[in-house]
């Protein structure tokens, strides 16, 4: 396979490397970070805690359009694409919003 059709959703076989940072916030406290979650990417996974005040960072994330999901007690799991470049880090510029599952 050429350059036509080089995504390659979860970086299956990639040696080429980027990263992802960002930010998790209550959607509806959009001042108010998340306290803990689980952020993954292909097989790269990263956890924040109450003193990482919603901010994350995975490094080593293969390099294409990859799929971040996000998940954390009381919310809505969440997914999207992300674009991961070579030698980059690929910083998600908006907080992302969790929903939570009570409503509250």
């Amino acid at each position: 396979m050429g350059a036509k059709g080089c995504e390659n959703p979860n970086g299956q076989g990639v040696t080429d490397r980027g990263g992802v940072t960002g930010t998790l916030v209550d959607a509806a406290h959009p001042t108010e970070p998340i306290a803990s979650a689980t952020i993954q990417i292909g097989t790269q996974v990263t956890r924040i805690t109450p003193t990482d005040g919603g901010k994350f960072a995975l490094n080593e994330v293969p390099t294409g359009t990859q799929t971040i999901s996000i998940s954390s007690p009381g919310y809505t799991p969440y997914s999207a694409s992300v674009v991961v470049r070579k030698g980059e880090v690929t910083a998600i510029p908006q907080p992302i919003g969790l929903t939570s599952q009570t409503g509250l």
